[in-house]
């Protein structure tokens, strides 16, 4: 008796295992690519940003990136140009600030789903993208009309070329942003006209411009709030090779508890 209740007990769970593999929730794309290439045509970009904006919409919790080829070249050749359809993929999804945990795998002309020896074979010319995700955002609520609230942004001490060492991080306090977007409160901007002149003045100087949020968990808006910092340099003569931008989300909180509003900032760090 005891026997089969372990049995029993057994199949429960590769049963409740099956049914859980069966039931992941995914978003899968496949794109295609021309022979020999790993860019994407106009087609295959409009449908990456069709895609990107579904996947948007959804709590994400891994992507997993696979990498195909068709059987022209050899197997080491065709090895090599399916890692960089991954990588073009790959480089797609960080700019729209997805940064889940990552399975990137080329797979070449291993295993065709396609016949190789007909018109089917550009499909084996292909990277899949699997998107796995926990639940749907919520949809933010209305905001209730209330009489607006000046911000406006005290300007700190002024930044000096010996700030920029190698190695070092710029804090720039004032550079602040409304909630939940990344919009500039009023003078914000201002501490960035002391730092246009002295990259202009230093062309070896080489900037990530790093951004962070308080207060949530939204890595996309990270990116952005470092971007409009990286359009106002440019806009403003500095080299764009020089800059680089990049989001942190919320895993870098400079005043300890995520939820301080000061953690809503944008840092410079001098490569």
């Amino acid at each position: 008796m005891k026997k089969q209740i372990i049995l029993f007990l057994t199949f429960l769970l590769l049963v409740s295992f099956s049914f859980s593999q069966k039931n992941k929730k995914t978003f899968k794309k496949e794109f295609y690519f021309a022979s020999a290439s790993y860019e994407l045509d106009s087609i295959e970009m409009t449908k990456a940003k069709k895609y990107f904006k579904l996947i948007g919409k959804f709590n994400l919790t891994k992507i997993e990136i696979y990498g195909f080829a068709d059987s022209d070249g050899n197997r080491k050749s065709n090895l090599e140009l399916s890692q960089k359809r991954i990588k073009t993929l790959a480089n797609l999804l960080r700019k729209q600030g997805y940064e889940t945990e990552e399975k990137i795998e080329a797979r070449g002309e291993e295993n065709p789903l396609y016949n190789n020896d007909t018109e089917e074979k550009i499909k084996n010319r292909r990277v899949e993208v699997v998107a796995y995700y926990s639940s749907k955002k919520s949809r933010k609520k209305k905001a209730v009309k209330t009489k607006p609230v000046l911000v406006v942004a005290k300007k700190e001490t002024n930044i000096k070329v010996e700030d920029f060492k190698k190695g070092k991080i710029i804090s720039l306090p004032s550079v602040q942003f409304v909630g939940g977007t990344a919009n500039f409160i009023l003078n914000a901007e201002d501490i960035l006209d002391d730092v246009v002149p002295i990259l202009k003045a230093n062309p070896s100087l080489k900037i990530e411009i790093a951004g962070h949020i308080c207060c949530g968990n939204d890595m996309r808006l990270s990116v952005e709030r470092a971007f409009v910092v990286y359009e106002y340099l440019i806009k403003n003569g500095v080299n764009k090779n020089r800059l680089i931008y990049k989001g942190y989300n919320n895993t870098q909180p400079s005043y300890g508890n995520i939820m301080d509003v000061r953690n809503r900032r944008v840092e410079l760090k001098v490569l």
